[in-house]
């Protein structure tokens, strides 16, 4: 861990305050639009923020609400609400409404701070359903619903003293409370104390991104989820790099900010390398790419053949991560600069957490442990990667990057981890003789037919073979004699007319070349697109109610092909 003022660094609000000391003038926030914030006015502003939150009467362990977009206003918003002793609550705005103030209501939030740029939401609205009294919006506001009082944020904040006499959090306090996306149910409050936060920090600039001060990205991950919050953001305010804030991922912004700005690297998931390769395709002359020098893809497995033709093309090398909410997001990475493996490897645990695989249906039994995949035990081979299934299983991660538990969720978190401190991912992984971790799939995802355990990923790499297919997704549909099989959501490329170019015949037929007989699709929908989350991963729950709707109850044996 780094020092900070002569001790260890062990306080999330002051990563502004050593940036300060460290880079001074040099730009740490910057806009396509020209506006920046420099790291010694980003610790300035957080200083101002956490003082008019502490004069809004927010008191150490108070939850604030960050409804703001990736924007100028965020970072000092979400550092002054942790500088003043609150714990930051930040509000996917890509929730619809109801599930907002769920969240709102959850998290006992006292304080709500707003953006004027959020595209049809309105804060007051949502905080006063929620039964929050105080909204801090830019400009105030002067019709908000009786009950809630609306104060100008920046006035607020401009007025503040810079001076401030920081509230005392210890290490292991809550800092952060991000919810997670609740595809499964009601999204659920993740408890990220200082420690995980910074050590998930260290681990990421002291191995798992080549980061370094001369580094920008383009920062278009949203601020609410933990990816952009800590493993980016978080990582580049350590070392001192730049990022450009972009709030809308629209494929040609994205091209142009990292041409104009000269960015070295990008960071997204793969619905934006998707979206950003197909208006590339149109004219690759109207782009120049060459500062990058490196991408990183996380979230969602990339196909094989999306990432070799972006390599080729734009002459950088994808990195692919894994990483979650609970464990802030320290996972795996592969390294950017080194051994480049296929689409779908991760990579190495980061420094200073510790991995296993247990047998997903009984986690008593140990797959791989920690000290199998150590120096020795990789050495002296005491795995058999001949045996897959023996290198296969559901992951567990220790270490000082895991979360406290979920909020007001005693049972679930008796369900998550163990005696020994462990927590239970739900993701299944292989490892290879290089002690590179391979995703295979969420254990919920998995599908069981007849029998056969199928996982949804294995069976769209298959359909991504086909050069027609620009995008997958998988899941099961009830089979009158199978219990459930898979089904599969197509996207097509553009170019390729469904029906003329390619019919569903055909690419089943493509599809069980590719896949074991029992795991190809029963039944493939082509698709305009695929209904995605706020982070873009792919909704599997609404496919899986449409493709309930579209069988018509449930498959015949004669949909086997």
């Amino acid at each position: 861990m780094e020092y900070h003022d002569g001790e260890r660094l062990s306080h999330l609000g002051d990563v502004p305050a050593m940036g300060a000391y460290r880079y001074g003038d040099r730009a740490a926030f910057s806009t396509s639009y020209g506006q920046e914030i420099t790291y010694e006015e980003l610790d300035r502003k957080s200083r101002k923020a956490a003082n008019a939150l502490i004069e809004q009467g927010v008191e150490p362990g108070d939850r604030v609400g960050l409804f703001v977009p990736n924007t100028l206003q965020f970072p000092p918003a979400y550092f002054g609400t942790v500088k003043a002793g609150g714990v930051a609550v930040p509000i996917n705005l890509r929730m619809d409404p109801e599930s907002m103030v769920y969240v709102v209501e959850n998290a006992e939030i006292d304080v709500m701070i707003a953006s004027d740029k959020v595209p049809g939401g309105s804060a007051e609205e949502i905080a006063d359903e929620a039964g929050v009294s105080t909204v801090m919006l830019p400009g105030g506001s002067d019709d908000a619903p009786e009950g809630v009082e609306v104060m100008d944020y920046d006035a607020a904040v401009e007025e503040a003293s810079a001076d401030l006499d920081r509230p005392e959090r210890d290490f292991d306090d809550v800092a952060v409370q991000p919810y997670t996306s609740g595809t499964t149910g009601d999204p659920k409050g993740v408890l990220l104390t200082h420690e995980n936060l910074l050590t998930t920090i260290e681990s990421y600039s002291s191995g798992g991104l080549p980061i370094d001060p001369d580094d920008s990205v383009l920062l278009i991950l949203p601020l609410f989820h933990i990816y952009g919050l800590n493993a980016l953001m978080g990582s580049f305010l350590y070392v001192g790099g730049e990022m450009v804030m972009q709030g809308v991922p629209n494929p040609t912004l994205m091209l142009n900010a990292i041409e104009d700005s000269e960015l070295t690297a990008f960071a997204g998931v793969p619905a934006m390398y998707n979206m950003m390769f197909r208006e590339y395709q149109k004219d690759p002359d109207d782009y120049d790419l060459s500062s990058l020098d490196y991408a990183i893809c996380a979230a969602a497995p990339l196909a094989e053949d999306t990432r070799k033709k972006i390599e080729s093309e734009w002459n950088v090398s994808i990195s692919e991560g894994w990483g979650m909410t609970e464990t802030g997001p320290a996972g795996c990475v592969e390294p950017p600069r080194g051994v480049q493996k296929e689409a779908g490897c991760v990579g190495a645990p980061v420094p200073n957490l510790d991995i296993k695989l247990v047998n997903p249906d009984d986690r008593s039994e140990v797959r791989v442990s920690p000290e199998d995949l150590s120096p020795r035990g990789m050495a002296e081979g005491w795995l058999d990667f001949d045996d897959e299934e023996s290198v296969t299983g559901e992951i567990a991660v220790r270490g000082p990057q895991i979360f406290e538990g979920y909020f007001k969720l005693p049972e679930k978190n008796d369900a998550v981890f163990d005696d020994e401190g462990w927590f239970y991912t739900e993701d299944i992984a292989r490892v290879d003789e290089d002690g590179y971790f391979w995703m295979v799939d969420r254990a919920d995802d998995m599908i069981i037919a007849g029998g056969e355990n199928i996982y949804p990923a294995e069976v769209e790499n298959g359909l991504y073979e086909h050069p027609d297919v620009a995008e997958a997704s998988v899941v099961a549909a009830p089979h009158e004699i199978k219990g459930e099989a898979p089904v599969a959501f197509v996207v097509l490329e553009d170019a390729v007319e469904e029906g003329e170019d390619l019919t569903e015949e055909e690419l089943r037929e493509f599809s069980l070349e590719h896949t074991a007989r029992y795991a190809h699709p029963r039944r493939i929908f082509f698709v305009d697109e695929l209904p995605r989350s706020a982070t873009q991963k792919v909704q599997r729950y609404k496919l899986e109610e449409e493709a309930e709707e579209r069988v018509g109850g449930a498959l015949e044996p004669s949909e086997e092909l």
